[in-house]
């Protein structure tokens, strides 16, 4: 087993021991945008377009990649979706229904546009609209309403 592989795996590792210590999570429901940062366990199951960058794993379902870029490999699953390993930064686009991504990572950045839930378990900080916080605090905000396109 590679260097590179070993580390990518012992971020991944880490960053599940990360979500495990974690005293909450912050769930996010409704429309509009959404930034964070940190480290941890991400799922956005969101209909728009999301971009993540970081070092970990994320599973997602392949016909909503629009663009890869950086280290890492592709890894198809049983059930059809798709095992990213090792990311430099993945763009999605799934503007006509919700597509689920899982990501567990260190130094984490995303961006979502859309509709949908995001769930973020860990150590970071986020701001969706015009509200700020911290991802281990327990809270559900709700997104300003519009077309979220």
């Amino acid at each position: 087993m590679n260097t590179k592989k070993i580390g990518v795996i012992a971020l991944a590792v880490a960053a599940l021991m990360l979500v495990a210590s974690a005293a909450g999570a912050v769930a996010l429901r409704g429309r509009g945008q959404l930034t964070a940062a940190g480290s941890g366990l991400v799922v956005l199951d969101f209909r728009g377009q999301r971009t993540f960058a970081g070092f970990g794993l994320a599973i997602v379902e392949e016909n909503a990649i629009l663009r890869t870029a950086g280290e890492g490999r592709m890894r198809p699953l049983p059930d059809g979706r798709v095992l990213l390993e090792g990311f430099g930064r993945v763009t999605l686009r799934s503007p006509d229904e919700r597509t689920r991504v899982e990501i567990a990572g260190a130094r984490l950045r995303l961006r979502a546009r859309g509709a949908g839930v995001a769930v973020l378990k860990g150590v970071g900080h986020f701001m969706a609209d015009d509200v700020d916080g911290v991802w281990a605090e327990d809270r559900v905000l709700e997104f300003e309403e519009g077309d979220g396109e």
